[in-house]
């Protein structure tokens, strides 16, 4: 799936999301239009942050993308450049469905995330401190 423009939640591009879908929904598979229709609409119109919406994150975040998302590597790395302290995981032989794809490394890159604290690199070039006067 390329394009959310065209698609409709009974066409083939969202089969594979609506038989997920469908097998765990405790509102029966018969919900799956409605909430295609909320995920499509999402797709087409969000987010809608800017860089200086963006610049204001204070919590610790991880930006994730694979090597053949849907997101574009150019858009992936403005979105890391843009939050601030932000930390970038591209993950090599992925999608857009990078969590069913590598689901071991995600999850691991995730945990070392959320336990590692401030990161200090050994050569840093965009987390060295600035240099005074």
């Amino acid at each position: 799936m390329r394009d959310a423009g065209d698609s409709t939640p009974e066409g083939p591009d969202l089969a594979f999301f609506r038989e997920l879908y469908e097998a765990v929904s405790p509102d029966g598979a018969d919900h799956w239009p409605v909430a295609a229709a909320k995920v499509l609409d999402m797709w087409r119109t969000q987010p809608t942050l800017t860089t200086d919406e963006l610049a204001r994150i204070q919590a610790p975040s991880l930006v994730m993308s694979g090597d053949d998302d849907l997101m574009t590597l150019e858009h992936t790395a403005d979105l890391y450049r843009a939050v601030p302290g932000a930390r970038l995981a591209v993950v090599p032989g992925a999608s857009h469905l990078v969590p069913l794809e590598k689901a071991a490394l995600v999850n691991g890159l995730i945990r070392d995330h959320l336990t590692q604290g401030e990161v200090e690199t050994m050569l840093p070039v965009r987390r060295a401190h600035p240099r005074s006067g």
